[in-house]
């Protein structure tokens, strides 16, 4: 089932998403300079914090959206909504 994410979540996220690049792609140049390890794990554990946010943005609004479909009679949102917990579940 696909995903409609209001345009403000959408804007939102892609906006983190970027910022995550970013921080990704400081990550590699930090590797290369060879840089302290405690820098390299510091920034690791950002990038990760930073894309467990983004993950509950987008399960919460999946969740709401198929919670609406399934109360609006979408005979595959409950399957859909299985599928969105049990990921939920795994990041937890």
């Amino acid at each position: 089932m696909k995903l409609e994410l209001p345009e403000e979540l959408q804007g939102n996220l892609l906006a983190r998403l970027r910022r995550i690049e970013g921080q990704v792609k400081g990550l590699q140049r930090m590797l290369m300079e060879g840089r302290d390890c405690t820098e390299i794990a510091q920034q690791v554990a950002a990038v990760r914090v930073a894309l467990d946010r983004v993950a509950v943005q987008l399960i919460a609004a999946g969740l709401e959206q198929c919670v609406r479909r399934d109360l609006e009679g979408d005979p595959k949102a409950k399957d859909a909504l299985r599928k969105v917990t049990r990921t939920f579940l795994m990041l937890a």
